[in-house]
């Protein structure tokens, strides 16, 4: 069979057999047809609620660990990836608004949308077209996800109550969701009876006309999804459950799978696990700051673990590089599980655990991903977790843009300066250019352009462009800047002390800078343009100028 070449440039890729292409082709042939539910393709009017409606999607994966600490022990562990949900957080999942008039002749039911709670109220009058406002202390994912439901829907703002203690990454990620942010001082985690905190700030401006608050803490609303969709996904996926383990701070999450599991799995344990007292990781709660929500979790849990903040990032960085994009939530729910699994070998009751084929079956919650959380990660875990940074003296130099047309080859250089002379434009080589071009006598370079030659005294005084003057930066070698960190660190401080000083008279110029190569004025044109002065850099160097047989001076004309 004959073979054809494809070669890519830009990449290199060459696919050499095109028997090798019809092969694949004639394969995927084979297969049943892809349809549109296989697809995932949601369109139409009701394209957002389909896609938020978990009914329309297939369930979230269940992953095992393929590496843990009790796999000698015949321990299957399983995260259950709620960060696959639409809005990329587990409270996206409780919900859906009861849906106009001219969006549910679009759709089957009325359950297809994030947040529960806010159908419900729709349901009861609370929510209706006179509501201006809905506000909700949250630590980030009920309230972005609730905001980014009131947007597909076409309803009011939403406000987000939060502590002041909040960093400024996250206070940022809450208003590029578009949520205007209230502040309370105090503790950062606060109860929901704690007249001074804000979530009783929350509930009572919920009450105000035209506001409403969800009221996460109390609502039933909370639970309801789970026990829809994230219970009977789990027991489906893996019928054998023998633990189920998730974090605790408004408890939704774990009262609802776990009254649900509960059912079909009686004599499996429901894991509640808590930060540890006066700890914080974003989301869970330690257990005495729990005691108020009004859900009904302590009815639900078998066993409650405590886990530290540094635990909870470890693990949940473990599984970030092992493929699993988690956030330290997920890490403190996984941390729980080991620290049960590891009392239980240790009195030895992990046999009582066990399915009719001997292994103990685990699940976990994944609530939410590890990017809003990166800089903690820092600063919670020790520096030895993370790679070394190389030529660290480049993280506070050499800061500014490049631009790829900043440099100009000799015929460009001599156009800019030298207008008068009629040239409009370049030769095909250096060498075209006509003599009367090549030499010119008298410095007449453009009353708006200048010219700053970086090299030595000495060098500029031997030779150099007529009517530039000598900017000596003391840089005598020829080499990259770019191919020596510390050579590039020492060259932008300079060029910033020696060309800003100039910058004042430079605003309505066009300046050419000249060094021994371009990368050395390609250095000081991005300090130039960073002031606003439109900067190039010769290319080749002073060199290139003289090898195009461009004429240069010889008297000295120091700056």
């Amino acid at each position: 069979m004959s073979r054809t070449i494809f070669l890519y440039k830009l990449d290199k890729i060459r696919l050499h057999e095109t028997s090798s292409l019809h092969t694949l082709l004639s394969l995927r042939l084979s297969l049943p047809p892809l349809t549109t539910t296989t697809m995932n393709v949601f369109s139409g009017k009701t394209a957002l609620l389909d896609f938020y409606n978990p009914d329309k999607n297939p369930p979230l994966p269940l992953v095992e660990l393929p590496s843990h600490p009790f796999e000698d022990d015949n321990v299957k562990i399983y995260a259950k990836m709620l960060t696959l949900l639409p809005a990329g957080n587990v409270k996206s999942l409780p919900g859906g608004f009861k849906l106009p008039t001219y969006v549910t002749a679009f759709t089957s039911n009325n359950f297809c949308l994030a947040l529960n709670m806010l159908m419900r109220a729709s349901e009861a009058g609370q929510i209706d077209g006179s509501t201006e406002r809905i506000v909700e202390y949250s630590s980030g994912n009920t309230v972005i996800s609730l905001g980014i439901v009131s947007k597909i829907m076409g309803g009011p703002q939403v406000g987000a109550y939060i502590s002041n203690k909040t960093s400024t990454q996250k206070m940022e990620l809450l208003r590029f969701f578009g949520l205007d942010l209230t502040l309370f001082g105090g503790p950062a985690q606060v109860e929901p009876a704690d007249v001074n905190g804000g979530i009783y700030a929350a509930i009572q401006d919920g009450m105000r006309p035209g506001w409403y608050n969800p009221g996460q803490y109390s609502s039933p609303q909370n639970s309801e999804a789970h026990v829809r969709w994230t219970g009977p996904q789990i027991h489906a996926q893996l019928p054998k459950i023998n633990i189920f383990a998730a974090a605790v701070g408004t408890s939704g999450t774990m009262t609802g799978t776990g009254s649900y599991l509960k059912t079909v799995r009686p004599d499996m344990v429901n894991l509640g696990v808590f930060t540890a007292p006066g700890d914080r990781v974003p989301g869970p709660r330690p257990i005495d700051l729990v005691q108020t929500v009004d859900l009904p979790w302590q009815e639900v849990i078998d066993a409650a673990e405590h886990v530290l903040s540094k635990d909870s990032y470890r693990i949940s960085l473990e599984l970030c590089r092992q493929g699993l994009l988690v956030g330290p939530s997920s890490g403190l729910s996984l941390q729980g599980l080991y620290q049960y699994l590891e009392k239980a070998k240790r009195n030895g009751e992990l046999d009582s655990l066990r399915a009719d084929d001997g292994n103990v079956y685990c699940a976990f919650i994944c609530c939410d991903q590890p990017y809003q959380y990166i800089s903690d990660y820092f600063t919670k875990l020790e520096p030895s977790c993370f790679p070394p940074i190389h030529n660290t003296e480049l993280l506070d130099k050499d800061l500014y843009p490049y631009g790829v047309d900043w440099i100009l080859s000799p015929n460009d250089a001599f156009r800019m300066l030298y207008p008068a002379h009629g040239l409009q434009t370049p030769p095909t080589e250096p060498t075209d250019l006509d003599d009367e071009f090549k030499h010119v006598h008298e410095p007449l370079i453009h009353a708006h352009a200048v010219v700053f030659d970086l090299r030595s005294q000495s060098d500029f005084t031997r030779a150099h462009i007529l009517g530039s003057k000598n900017v000596d930066i003391q840089c005598a070698g020829t080499e990259n800047p770019f191919k020596d960190p510390k050579m590039l660190a020492e060259l932008w401080e300079t060029l910033r002390k020696m060309l800003n000083p100039l910058v004042k008279d430079l605003y309505d110029k066009s300046v050419l800078l000249v060094s021994y190569n371009e990368e050395i004025a390609y250095v000081g044109c991005s300090v130039l343009r960073k002031e606003g002065v439109k900067a190039f850099a010769l290319g080749g160097g002073f060199e290139k100028w003289k090898e195009g047989g461009l004429d240069v001076g010889t008297p000295a004309a120091r700056h």
